[in-house]
């Protein structure tokens, strides 16, 4: 399992960078194109560094380039619709938590030898961790998309501070969230049942 989780990071740095090498190539000055397509690789080049050798670190330089040459000439040069500009955005973070679970999960999949009781418990342990990051992220791609006719139609707190904190907010609350323990329900043995001590009154 831990060469799939490294497997979908390669998946997702190869297929996030499709959005700005679009935005590059259309780039009219060669000087420029160029350079920022040295940039652009460079980001891949670090990207998947950070997959296969599991160091989610490298990916901030990635998450830096994708982010300036897809979402800032998308938003500027391109015209990204609003849902299309957050699902990349979204797509950004979850590269990254994706990242973060190989980092995390993979030395101590890749240890496992033998299909025990023990492997499958760590893996079920890995899969609803991605499956609650995931939920994370469709709430905030849902919920940033449930915001924006609050700010397009004039509808409500239209001062851009307000919106900024509104934002800042709703993020907060998700990474609350997220970062919730989870404490499993498990049923106690009879053994485990202690009477209640008695009294002597």
């Amino acid at each position: 399992m831990d060469r799939v989780l490294r497997g979908a990071c390669v998946a997702a740095v190869l297929g996030l960078a499709i959005p700005p090498a679009r935005e590059v190539a259309l780039i009219a000055q060669d000087g420029q194109r160029g350079l920022a397509a040295a940039l652009l690789v460079l980001g891949v080049v670090a990207g998947l560094y950070a997959a296969i050798r599991r160091w989610p670190l490298a990916a901030r330089a990635t998450t830096v380039a994708y982010g300036a040459f897809g979402v800032g000439l998308g938003l500027f040069a391109s015209n990204w619709t609003i849902a299309s500009l957050i699902a990349y955005v979204v797509g950004l973070i979850g590269m990254n938590l994706l990242l973060h679970h190989v980092a995390a999960y993979g030395p101590v999949l890749a240890a496992f030898q033998e299909e025990d009781a023990i492997a499958r418990r760590a893996r079920a342990v890995v899969l609803k961790s991605l499956a609650m990051s995931g939920l994370v992220l469709a709430v905030t791609f849902g919920g940033s998309l449930a915001l924006v006719p609050f700010f397009a139609f004039d509808v409500g707190l239209s001062d851009p501070l307000t919106a900024l904190a509104l934002a800042a907010t709703l993020l907060i609350f998700l990474l609350l969230l997220a970062v919730l323990p989870v404490t499993p329900r498990l049923p106690k043995r009879r053994s485990e049942v202690r009477a209640p001590p008695r009294t002597f009154l």
